[in-house]
């Protein structure tokens, strides 16, 4: 046994790969491959336990950063796969792709402006017309839009496997919205974290100067040159499969995200809808498929595209990247001509081949692909969910009639290619110390650059962990590597921060978020308040309940369970056998008020809304909030006893304050954070005002134990016991609580904050009163109309008190509705215009 053997003895022990398969890992003698040997004797130094700790670590690092990929039909969010073991290629083989990639790219951007434009292809006979026009992808629409003498295809994603020799072919191109190079990113961020010294001693090439040059192309295609180019990522939203990358994407690149209902289009320009008033955009990175992007002239049922969009590309007032109609660059079918079409546009052979491919719409093509069944694979030449690809080899003599007959009704919509057998490569379980084998697929990733078309140094592979696996994809449950190409001399370090040419201009303040942002920012913070509040409360009623002893006791905690009931909506009907639940009872009934996520009013429901809020604002939260609320997401109690309950109420009332510190330490005040604001200190006043007129309703004014759970449920007993000592009385509760500005949970404290982002965020706006600031100017006006000391000389404190509270409640919702109706609801609502035809 030789030294390079025994060095990998323990992770290649269960290792075989099949034969006649290429494998990344192994030569077909089963020994490593040279370029893997210090990867492997790294990893085999540290050891399995180790591994294993570190596949741990991986994925907390991706769950507390909200790596996700969103299944289709699947409501949970499931965290992105990663696998520990990168796939490796060196310099010299990667260069050959490289070149390829970049004859492609050019090559689809010369068809692009060829078919959008004279046609010469199809007048010079190069490619059947059926093929662009009658199998899909094609959009008449766009047909007058474009001028392409200064507009290039900006990016795309290339798909690659390898045959039985490893040699590689080109599976499938992505051009509207390629996904996978926000993924490909974030895997490297995160083995890079995971062996740092093993990533830098293998001299991996860098990616970040893939994303610097996407940026800088992206902002050359502004046509406006008196101020800085506004550029948005266009995203579906947060249902999207790869909704993550988008927003990362976005925050990465430094660009706004926003959804079709963010913008608008005005005199045959679009502009992004924000507090602040319109701003116009110059270029949209588009995350949309092309026949969503236009209502108005494309799919008629569209709610993800911007009506009109199209007249503002045809005006040259907005770039689109990458042009609208450049989906049919995806056609399948076209690469049964790309060898042909790279000689008649570009006078090259093709670099990097296509895996063979035939149309249908060939009757030729169709006699070899049925009388060689076992060597093809049937594949809409439009990608479509609704028409899965089909191995001929594997279907019986009825399925096979049946699928000649739909493909012989319309041939031109179906391609057939060779079946690759793709290669195999390692997979770390993290369950032992062996790897496992798996098939694996690269996605490759090329932008436009000065210097013409570049690729991604790396890559993303998905990998299935079934070594006979033919179709590859996350949705059916592949997992992911990086891929490192590793440099033959030292790299130096790519960031995205800014170069030493040129001095960037100084700012404070942002570009304005829009209106659906601040929807949510307001509501993030209600939601956040909420889910707080009731925390609190039902934290002091099972403290109360395990405490219990005497009669009065269980009359106080008796009034909470009542309170609960009251505030949070939920009728769990506490106490509806005249007092005579169980305290088992009463533990199932407080363990639903915590958990069920689907009844209004739960502590879970309201949590998962907040969640749900900061999902569609993930571009704008810091890497230290996503983490405390991967940590709200997750955690949940056992329901064996009230302890556990306890200890589950306790963390979340720690977590939401740890929420609150970071916003208010840490979030740079910008519009952002005072609708965050905003909502919170309506939230918090309308759970006080709630709490006391709720506790009115069951307790005496002079309950001196109902008013020490008042300041039990708001923590400021501490503060009211060195002030009063051990005297609970009704008038100083109430001064605290309610008017005490010095206490931060008090109804005066939450006035006072929002009168201050009010009148920071608002004024000036109009040039009248704005009627949120009106509204909640007869909020303080009525609140000054009162104080502790005057209401406890009422011959009916507690009447006054009640009546006073009732109304500055009212005020308090009509400031909520005055802040919706004018920032919230938009005038411009999409509805439908009919069918997917218009």
């Amino acid at each position: 046994m030789n030294q390079r053997t025994s060095q990998a003895t323990n992770l290649l022990s269960g290792y075989k790969p099949a034969s006649g398969v290429y494998d990344e890992l192994c030569l077909p003698d089963g020994k490593s491959r040279d370029k893997y040997e210090f990867l492997l004797r790294s990893l085999n130094h540290l050891g399995g336990a180790e591994l294993r700790r570190r596949k741990e670590d991986s994925l907390r690092i991706l769950k507390e950063s909200g790596v996700t990929y969103n299944v289709y039909g699947d409501e949970r969010e499931r965290v992105w796969g990663l696998d520990l073991f990168p796939l490796l290629m060196d310099s010299k083989e990667w260069d050959g792709i490289e070149r390829g990639l970049a004859q492609r790219s050019e090559l689809l951007n010369e068809i692009l402006k060829d078919v959008y434009g004279p046609k010469r292809s199809l007048y010079e006979k190069k490619i059947p017309h059926e093929v662009l026009f009658q199998s899909g992808g094609f959009l008449r629409a766009c047909a007058p839009v474009y001028d392409f003498t200064n507009f290039r295809l900006a990016f795309l994603a290339t798909d690659i496997s390898r045959d039985g020799q490893g040699n590689f072919y080109v599976i499938g191109d992505r051009v509207q919205a390629p996904s996978g190079s926000g993924y490909a990113l974030e895997n490297r961020i995160v083995l890079s974290r995971i062996f740092p010294s093993l990533y830098r001693d293998s001299q991996v090439h860098r990616v970040a100067l893939y994303f610097r040059a996407l940026r800088k192309t992206l902002n050359s295609f502004s046509s406006n040159r008196d101020r800085e180019p506004l550029t948005i990522l266009l995203t579906p939203g947060p249902g999207n499969e790869t909704y993550f990358e988008h927003a990362y994407l976005a925050g990465y690149l430094g660009y706004i995200l926003a959804q079709a209902e963010d913008l608008t289009v005005r005199d045959n320009k679009v502009f992004l809808k924000t507090i602040e008033g319109l701003q116009q955009v110059d270029v949209i990175f588009r995350r949309v498929d092309d026949w969503y992007m236009d209502p108005l002239e494309l799919k008629g049922d569209s709610l993800l595209g911007v009506p009109g969009i199209l007249g503002a590309v045809r005006a040259g007032n907005v770039t689109v990247a990458n042009p609208i109609g450049s989906g049919f660059l995806e056609n399948r079918a076209i690469h049964a001509y790309l060898p042909s079409l790279c000689k008649f546009y570009l006078g090259e052979d093709l670099i990097l081949p296509n895996v063979p491919t035939l149309w249908m719409g060939d009757e030729n093509s169709r006699k070899e692909v049925f009388s060689n069944p076992h060597k093809y694979a049937i594949k809409p030449a439009i990608r479509s969910p609704l028409d899965p690809s089909v191995f001929l080899s594997t279907l019986q003599d009825k399925e096979m009639f049946e699928l000649r007959t739909k493909v012989e009704i319309r041939p031109e919509r179906y391609v057939a290619q060779e079946i690759l057998t793709g290669s195999t490569c390692p997979i770390f379980s993290g369950d032992s110390e062996e790897l496992l084998i798996g098939k694996s697929v690269l996605r490759t990733f090329t932008c436009l650059s000065e210097n013409g078309y570049t690729s991604m140094p790396g890559g993303l592979v998905r990998v299935s962990p079934k070594a006979d696996e033919l179709i590859i994809t996350n949705q059916r449950g592949a997992i992911s590597k990086d891929l490192w190409i590793l440099a033959s001399e030292e790299k130096k370090e790519f960031s995205l921060l800014p170069g030493q040419i040129g001095r960037i201009p100084l700012k404070r303040k942002g570009s304005g978020i829009p209106s659906r942002v601040a929807d949510n920012m307001f509501w993030m913070g209600r939601y956040a308040e909420r889910a707080e509040n009731m925390s609190r409360l039902l934290r002091e009623t099972v403290h109360k309940i395990l405490e219990a002893e005497e009669s009065y006791e269980k009359d106080q905690f008796s009034m909470l369970l009542g309170i609960l009931d009251q505030l949070s909506g939920y009728s769990l009907g506490f106490f509806e056998t005249n007092g005579l639940d169980s305290l088992d009872t009463i533990r199932e009934k407080i363990f639903q008020l915590a958990t069920s996520p689907y009844s209004s009013g739960s502590i879970r429901h309201d949590l998962n809304f907040f969640v749900g809020t900061t999902k569609a604002v993930r571009d704008r939260i810091s890497d230290d909030t996503r983490y405390l609320i991967s940590r709200l997401e997750s955690e949940t109690p056992g329901n064996s006893s009230y302890d556990e309950v306890l200890e589950y109420l306790q963390k979340l009332v720690n977590l939401f304050a740890s929420l609150s510190g970071l916003a208010n330490e840490s979030m740079s005040r910008e519009t952002g954070y005072f609708f965050l604001d905003m909502g919170k200190r309506l939230e918090r006043s309308q759970f006080l005002t709630k709490l006391i007129l709720a506790t009115m309703e069951r307790a005496s004014i002079y309950n001196k134990s109902m008013f020490e759970s008042l300041l039990n449920v708001n923590d400021i007993r501490i503060t009211y016991r060195r002030r009063y000592k051990y005297r609970i009385e009704a008038e100083s509760v109430v001064d605290i609580l309610i008017f005490d500005e010095s206490n931060p949970r008090s109804l005066a404290f939450q006035l006072e904050r929002l009168r201050e982002n009010t009148l920071f965020s608002f004024t000036g706006k109009d040039e009248e009163i704005s009627e949120e600031i009106q509204r909640l100017t007869d909020v303080l006006v009525r609140f000054s109309e009162e104080d502790a000391k005057r209401i406890f000389e009422y011959a009916d404190p507690a009447g006054g008190l009640r009546r006073w509270l009732e109304d500055i409640l009212a005020q308090l919702k009509s400031v909520s509705d005055a802040v919706a109706t004018k920032y919230f609801r938009y005038v411009e609502n999409q509805v439908r215009l009919g069918g997917p035809y218009g």
